[in-house]
């Protein structure tokens, strides 16, 4: 009987205090992501010192999260179906990041804590090795565009 009553003062706490902490302790819980802050860093000669197109997708459903491409080049070519695929599925921040830019604050979405998955895409000129990067994890991160690749840093 004692376990149904730390069940059910779990629940309670959770649902007064909206602290996503306890309500990972509750059985059946789906991880949502950690990001709170996201920066971005264009190195000086980025993307062969152009701009460079960066999408950073906020996926709220499993099914959709398998809808999404492994690549940048992919993204941007179905850019505008995936969009519509996904529907309220996903939120996309679409940014344009000239070679020695530092955007010190994305804005997130308000819904951005409730994300299953967050992924990168930057649109390069060099299509090879432009994986996309999965932001999920972290907490603070700091997106790194180089001149051929993306990469990722948490301070």
């Amino acid at each position: 009987m004692r376990a149904h009553h730390l069940v059910a003062m779990l629940l309670l706490a959770g649902a007064l205090t909206g602290c996503q902490a306890l309500a990972k302790l509750i059985p059946g819980h789906v991880t949502t992501t950690s990001l709170s802050s996201l920066r971005v860093a264009a190195q000086p000669g980025a993307n062969m010192n152009a701009a460079t197109a960066l999408d950073v997708v906020f996926v709220y459903d499993q099914t959709a999260v398998a809808l999404l491409p492994k690549t940048g080049p992919a993204w941007f070519a179905d850019k505008a179906a995936l969009q519509s695929g996904l529907g309220q599925s996903a939120d996309v921040v679409s940014l344009q990041v000239p070679p020695a830019m530092l955007i010190g604050s994305v804005k997130l979405p308000k819904r951005a804590g409730k994300a299953l998955v967050v992924y990168g895409f930057a649109n390069y000129l060099a299509k090879d090795g432009q994986a996309r990067v999965d932001l999920t994890r972290y907490h603070r991160p700091v997106i790194w565009l180089a001149p051929t690749q993306i990469t990722v840093t948490e301070p």
